[in-house]
């Protein structure tokens, strides 16, 4: 897999001119793959640009001399899969590690010198109390992370909690949401984003803004997106299937999507409005799209600033119902 996936990056990263600001080793268990292959991918970038280097991992899969490794092989941020606090609401969720090994894990992070780390949460967990998600929120602070991720859970299909169809009612969950949002600010966290707090404004994820804000990325691996700002495609899932193609010098796009551009417009939209970047007016007329942000301004739900409109915290929790309503009053231009 190692080959492979440095072939497919080598093979894409010559072929055009790229300017990469951040680097992700996301999906699945990146920290399984050794550190030296991650050093010598990092170091294929040639970009004086790149600003925030980030690795996905789990509680208890590494000990402090891999954590020291991950620094020394380039990464400048870390991601850390807690979810929760609580042994049994782990096992809900099918994770393998414990409450006790998430928090020697972030201890011993911490002690290894990251200076940039991200907790992910999970709420609306089947049987969850409000009490018990205030537990979960105690606990991170304590880690006092520079960035916290909190997720309401989504049911997916061939997962855990998604073959079972559980989870809290939409009251409760709201109520957690705003809980969420009282307790981190409270403690100087900044809420730029549905699921996203940060201590500062330096330590919002690069990576994640760039999904947001549409910026074009360059996905690497087996099911990895692409999206090019008017093209997305994405390669094939299967393992075995992608390092044969990569192998023997086939492409390993699975398919791409062109996008319109109303399909950009919507795009827009929906993910300008699960953000405080919010939704830059004059790049909608860009696209050929006029919006009269009278009414939705009057809700109460968004503010305009500069031509851009603005999500409030409660916007932001129903940025696909705000989507919809703003995608009825575009008007071509």
């Amino acid at each position: 897999m190692c080959t492979a996936i440095s072939l497919e990056f080598k093979k894409r990263i010559q072929a055009e001119n790229y300017e990469f600001q951040t680097f992700y080793a996301g999906g699945g268990t990146p920290s399984l793959l050794p550190p030296e292959f991650w050093s010598r991918l990092i170091g294929i970038i040639k970009s004086p640009s790149l600003k925030e280097v980030t690795i996905e991992i789990n509680p208890s899969a590494l000990d402090a001399i891999d954590y020291s490794s991950l620094r020394i092989a380039g990464f400048n941020r870390i991601s850390v899969g807690v979810q929760s606090f609580k042994n049994e609401h782990l096992t809900l969720l099918g994770r393998r590690h414990t409450a006790d090994e998430a928090k020697e894990s972030l201890t011993l992070i911490s002690k290894t010198g990251f200076k940039n780390i991200s907790i992910d949460l999970m709420y609306g967990l089947p049987r969850q109390t409000i009490k018990d998600q205030k537990s979960d929120i105690q606990e991170v602070i304590r880690f006092r992370p520079q960035h916290i991720s909190a997720y309401d859970l989504t049911l997916e299909p061939d997962t855990p909690m998604g073959d079972k169809g559980e989870k809290a009612s939409e009251s409760q969950c709201v109520d957690m949401y705003y809980q969420l949002d009282d307790m981190l600010k409270a403690e100087g966290y900044m809420h730029y984003e549905v699921s996203s707090y940060a201590l500062s404004e330096e330590y919002r994820s690069l990576h994640n803004r760039s999904y947001w804000n549409r910026t074009p990325y360059l996905g690497i691996g087996p099911s990895a997106h692409s999206f090019t700002g008017t093209e997305r495609s994405w390669n094939i899932s299967d393992i075995l299937k992608y390092e044969s193609s990569i192998l023997h010098g086939n492409s390993v796009t699975e398919s791409c999507e062109i996008l319109t551009e109303e399909n950009m417009a919507f795009e827009m939209l929906a993910l300008g409005f699960r953000n405080t970047d919010g939704v830059n007016l004059n790049t909608l007329k860009q696209l050929g799209f006029q919006l009269n942000p009278t009414d939705l301004i009057k809700s109460g739900l968004v503010f305009k600033k500069e031509n851009i409109l603005i999500p409030s915290t409660e916007a932001m929790l129903f940025a696909d119902h705000l989507a919809l309503t703003a995608a009825d009053l575009l008007e071509r231009v």
